[in-house]
């Protein structure tokens, strides 16, 4: 339906009403950059966290006991994420973080709805979408992005983008996450670090 906004996902012949609420996609998104879970808990997790029907991973598994079909609902998950759009085989790095991101992203985002949408009480994953689809190509957050996107592509950045890269690299390079075992392990050194001096 032109102009709609899916509250549902179908699976094995059945709608199953989601949560399309941008914040509970973001949270999708934070665990598929989760490096602790395996691929297919990345995908359990993005079930109990998208279907009504289903509070934890242990639903989606007794679910998927009973018939629940984990593949169809990979495949109807995806496309909601992307949009609608078809998934794109041969993806570049990625150009940015949500969570690294975030301040750059809403201020854009917000230029474009002309309000502050994090008050919003619900915002359609979609009509989000839509916002960070609009954000201007002058924007600061494209800026960045665009810095990026050479740097994946190892082309040659303007005088100007390398002065900003040089005076802002943290915010230009986007962090390698870290697992809670090599967060436990900086935190350990640094405290010892800090015993010593």
């Amino acid at each position: 339906m032109i102009g709609g906004l899916p509250e549902t996902l179908t699976v094995g012949g059945r709608e199953y009403p989601i949560r399309t609420d941008y914040r509970d996609v973001l949270q999708v998104l934070e665990a598929f950059s989760d490096e602790e879970l395996e691929h297919i808990e990345k995908w359990i997790v993005a079930v109990y966290l998208l279907f009504e029907d289903f509070s934890c991973a242990d639903d989606v598994l007794e679910a998927v006991e009973d018939g629940f079909d984990l593949g169809e609902a990979v495949e109807q998950i995806s496309w909601f994420l992307s949009v609608g759009k078809p998934e794109e085989k041969d993806r570049d790095a990625p150009l940015y973080d949500w969570k690294q991101d975030e301040q750059m992203i809403f201020a854009a985002v917000n230029k474009v709805a002309g309000r502050e949408v994090r008050e919003a009480d619900y915002m359609h994953w979609w009509t989000l979408s839509g916002y960070v689809n609009g954000v201007d190509k002058d924007d600061f957050w494209t800026f960045v992005i665009s810095i990026r996107d050479k740097l994946n592509k190892k082309k040659k950045l303007e005088k100007n983008e390398r002065e900003f890269l040089n005076k802002n690299r943290e915010l230009v390079i986007l962090e390698k996450r870290k697992t809670r075992e090599e967060q436990e392990l900086e935190m350990r050194y640094k405290a010892l670090l800090n015993r010593m001096l």
